[in-house]
This record gives structure tokens, sequence and C-alpha cells, in this order.
């Protein structure tokens, strides 16, 4: 089979490539170009260290387009966004993939997550599985779609990695457009500076000053700089008016969650049982959902601690992803 692997130069992409040459593949390594000034070096040595085929496309212009300014825009409004979910949906699986669908068989990553008969599933075994981020994808494409590590443990993929010669040190979580950086730099950059505002609290009586409503997320208790004599989290914000209310925990817990941008990855009744994440790394917990007019709305089984505007919600039913979107609102 002629496989395209979107390779970066990492160690799980890496040794995706090597997994799919070693089974006697036809592979091509794909780097995507898609910051400012990045190296394609180190993706170049590992494809040619593989001794596989290596092309590299320039993103950047609809990377800063649909992802950065997304990420701002989303800010702007107070809300909590998610670049790497729609980077897998509109850039890798979007943009870079487009010109490579008619020429290759497989289209191969390193994310630890299972694609088999058109449908994803979780990884098998990692338990840093990441069908969270790729719940993006479109279900048509899945079918040409294939994530070999999802088989496999991390600590077997940095084996393979040694024996290779191919370094791994610690990952970053951050969001790749802010590693050197702080997202108050960032926007700032962007355009974006807010002066100083006000916390709140849900009576509307004052508690003191923040540092820009957008440096704030739904839930966030650590990094006030507020000290009240008992916890606090982050309740509402209010881009309008840089106001940032503060409550308790039981105020940041939500009983019903509004979804909206679906993706469906199967087919669903109107009314069905899921279990549902709220966050990349939130233990899933049962909701029972109910599609109308393009949107989700989601009773969960028991209370949900901070259901973020902007963040994304993915959907289970056993091991396999059915659904997954944007969430709007968190309420009781």
């Amino acid at each position: 089979m002629k496989v395209a692997v979107l390779l970066s130069g990492g160690v799980d992409s890496s040794v995706a490539a090597y997994l799919m040459k070693e089974q006697g593949h036809d592979v091509t390594a794909v780097h995507m170009v898609h910051l400012q000034g990045e190296d394609e070096k180190k993706a170049g040595e590992v494809a040619e260290k593989l001794k596989i085929n290596f092309v590299s496309y320039d993103v950047r212009g609809v990377f800063r387009k649909e992802i950065m300014d997304y990420f701002i825009n989303e800010y702007k409004k107070g809300r909590t966004p998610n670049p790497c979910y729609f980077c897998n949906r509109k850039i890798k699986f979007g943009k870079l993939v487009k010109p490579l669908w008619n020429d290759f068989d497989l289209i191969v990553t390193g994310h630890y997550a299972v694609a088999e008969d058109g449908k994803l599933y979780k990884a098998k075994k990692e338990k840093k599985d990441q069908s969270y981020f790729v719940s993006s994808v479109e279900k048509e494409k899945l079918k040409k779609i294939y994530f070999p590590l999802g088989y496999m443990t991390k600590s077997e993929v940095i084996k393979i990695a040694e024996k290779l010669g191919i370094p791994h040190g610690k990952e970053s979580q951050d969001v790749c457009f802010l590693r050197g950086t702080t997202l108050k730099e960032f926007m700032k950059g962007a355009g974006l500076e807010v002066s100083k505002g006000v916390f709140l609290d849900k009576n509307g009586d004052r508690l003191g000053e923040h540092e820009g409503y957008f440096n704030y997320t739904v839930g966030q208790r650590r990094g006030l700089g507020i000290s009240m004599g008992k916890r606090m989290y982050v309740f509402k914000i209010i881009p309008e008016k840089n106001v940032v209310v503060l409550s308790g925990k039981e105020d940041v817990m939500s009983k019903y969650m509004e979804v909206s941008n679906l993706n469906f990855l199967e087919n669903l009744p109107d009314r069905f049982e899921a279990m549902v994440k709220v966050r990349s790394n939130f233990k899933e917990v049962k909701g029972f959902v109910k599609i109308r007019e393009s949107k989700a709305l989601v009773e969960f089984e028991k209370k949900v601690f901070a259901v973020t505007p902007g963040q994304i919600a993915v959907f289970y039913i056993k091991d396999q992803v059915v659904l997954s979107g944007v969430i709007e609102r968190g309420y009781n």
C-alpha cells in the first residue's frame, strides 16, 4: 500500500512511520510547516534515517486563519478554546491531507487512538488515549485513516525509538504556538491588551482586581491573586465589562450542558445515553443526550465540575467515539 505518514519528527510520528515501513508499505513522510520559522530539519533527518520519501507542505497561512485567529477570537468572547481539536479537523486531516487523499491508500499519524472499519475508538493499551483530540475528524475520512500506536503503550513506542536512535524528551502539553511565551504576551501581540478588571461575587459585590478577563477560565481556583479565607472558583466571565465572577464550588457544578458544532461519528437516534468527557483529562460521566436543532442537550447523571464554554465535549458508547462538539454552556 501507498501510505502517507504525517511526520512531525517527534517520537510518536517517527515510530508510526517506522512501523508502516516494517510492514512493507511504500511510505512517504509528510511534514507540516505551520509556524513561522519552524525547522523541518528534524523531520527530514528522521525520514532519511528510515529511508523513506519526504515532502513538506507550508500551511502557515491557513493555520493562522483557522486556528490562531479562532483561538484569539474565542478568548475575546470570554471562552476557553481547544485549538488542537480544530487543528486536527481543519489542518492535519483537512488542508494538509487534501492533496494526498487520492494518491495514497492510507493516511497515518502517531496518535494513540484506533480507527477500524470507519469507526473511532479509544486506544487499546495506552492510558494516554488521544481519541478525544481526533474526535473532530469527519466520519467519512475514518476509513482511510490508521493509528498504529493505538495498539501500543508509550513505553513500547519509546523502546522502538531508542533502538532507532530517535531522541525522546519530556513532551510539551502546551499549545504549540504559545511555547516560549505566555497567553498574556501572545494576546497583547494579537492586539488584545486588557486593563485590570474586577472580581465580583455572584451578588455583584466587589472582591478585588484581576489582570484582564482572558487570563481566566471557568472552574479556575489557583492563580486568582486574592485571598478570601475560603476556596473560590471562576464562575462566569463577562468580557464586555472585563468582569470575572467568583463563587463557591457548588455554583461551578452543572447538571446540564448544551453542545453545538456537532460532529457525528456514528448514526445516532435523537435520544441516547453515552459516557461524556468535557475536558481531555476529565473522567467520563454518564449523560442522557437529546439531539435538537443541531445541538446536543445533555443531562448528566451527576453534577459535573467546570463545564467550560469553548471546550470540547466527546461522547463515548463503550470504547467507541460517537459524537463530539463545542460546549456552549453548562447550567442548572
